[in-house]
């Protein structure tokens, strides 16, 4: 996987495949699109507006589809940071959320254990996953190619 020059003050260019048009990403978009763990369904056409998926966009430089250009990223890390993403952060949470929410709750009942289960491994898949994997294994995916 080459380096490149690519900062998040500068970002990269994609291409919308419906209008050909290009939209220049940089700072914090730039990194969450790059970045293969964080979820990102889709990005916005700065011509044609309006939210679409990852695979109607392409980088110019590249012509690398962006949803494929996320799953290559992942497949080039080391193993344990899928599995961290995948299953471990959110069996933490399922087991957090389960002792956690009952507790908070004051009732321990099927409805209120499920649900807060469900919460905290959402929770943990999503949002703290995520953040806990770049303070463990820092990697600037926006740099590479």
């Amino acid at each position: 996987m080459a380096k490149s020059p690519y900062s998040l003050k500068v970002g990269r260019v994609y291409i919308h495949k419906k209008c050909k048009q290009g939209t220049q990403v940089n700072g914090e978009h730039f990194e969450g699109l790059c970045n293969p763990f964080i979820l990102c369904l889709g990005t916005v056409c700065a011509s044609c507006g309006g939210p679409r998926a990852l695979k109607t966009f392409y980088w110019e430089d590249t012509k690398e589809p962006l949803d494929a250009y996320r799953r290559r990223l992942r497949t080039k890390v080391p193993p344990i940071y899928t599995w961290w993403w995948l299953w471990i952060s959110p069996l933490i949470g399922l087991i957090a959320g389960s002792v956690i929410g009952p507790l908070f709750l004051k009732k321990s009942t099927l409805p209120v254990v499920a649900g807060s289960a469900a919460v905290g491994t959402l929770i943990m898949f999503l949002i703290v996953g995520p953040k806990i994997l770049m303070l463990i294994a820092p990697k600037k995916y926006y740099k590479l190619r």
